[in-house]
């Protein structure tokens, strides 16, 4: 499932876009577009899970650019589109790599336009930072930056998610072994905490030196025999990160 996310605080607008995202020819079945009145309250929504953004730069309290600086924290692969009647680009704003700027006021062609674009973005993007989750015959595709973290169980694994990816359920039962979803994310920030289960270091919110909090509010123990390894994996991709972030 894509996961596209409209947020403005003008519900006539919300509306508006919502069925020009829909009414779109690129729009598949494999698509759901949600409708946000506030930054706020699409933070607080799971929004780990989206894979497109449409941000309104001028919505009172939280603005478009400190929504997606947040959001850019927990999803670094999100599509970004920021829209606004009157607001130009800034140069800060290029932080969180906007993919595109929508006006209000754009005619119905250009706005037709843009959005299959967007939509286009959204699923390349999608195809290659999918997970597939395979049980017992049933196969689910799931965004990577989703998967909170992965436990080793008698038949395989068990996949904790971000609220919302799953249908409602917090976990996912997989055929494979953790030991191969290790070699299949450990280059996308995966790490062993302990011999039984990997985590998503983009997900974790608090470490201590033998303990570590997950977005969900999980606590997980890190083992001794895991810990000098996950440190420097935990030091080494944030300050990756950190490097990207202050070269844009």
């Amino acid at each position: 499932m894509i996961n596209i996310a409209i947020v403005d605080d003008n519900t006539a607008f919300l509306q508006e876009m919502k069925q020009d995202i829909e009414a779109c020819k690129e729009f598949t079945a494999d698509m759901a577009c949600g409708t946000y009145c506030s930054g706020d309250d699409f933070l607080q929504s799971g929004c780990g899970a989206c894979q497109l953004a449409i941000l309104d730069m001028q919505m009172a309290g939280m603005g478009g650019y400190e929504t997606a600086q947040k959001l850019r924290e927990k999803n670094e692969n999100v599509v970004i589109a920021f829209v606004s009647g009157v607001v130009l680009p800034e140069p800060e704003h290029f932080r969180v790599q906007p993919y595109r700027y929508l006006l209000k006021n754009s005619d119905a062609e250009e706005r037709t336009r843009d959005i299959g674009e967007l939509l286009l973005e959204t699923k390349r993007r999608s195809r290659r930072e999918m997970a597939e989750v395979v049980s017992d015959g049933e196969a689910r595709r799931v965004p990577v930056g989703s998967i909170l973290y992965i436990e080793k169980t008698k038949r395989g694994s068990r996949l904790t998610v971000e609220a919302g990816v799953a249908g409602g359920k917090k976990t996912l039962q997989s055929n494979e072994r953790l030991e191969d979803w290790y070699a299949q994310l450990c280059a996308q920030g995966f790490e062993y905490a302990h011999s039984s289960y990997i985590v998503n270091l983009r997900a974790v919110t608090k470490i201590m030196q033998n303990e570590l909090t997950m977005s969900n509010g999980d606590r997980l123990g890190i083992s001794r025999t895991c810990s000098k390894k996950f440190h420097q994996s935990f030091s080494m991709y944030f300050h990756k990160k950190y490097k990207r972030g202050a070269k844009e």
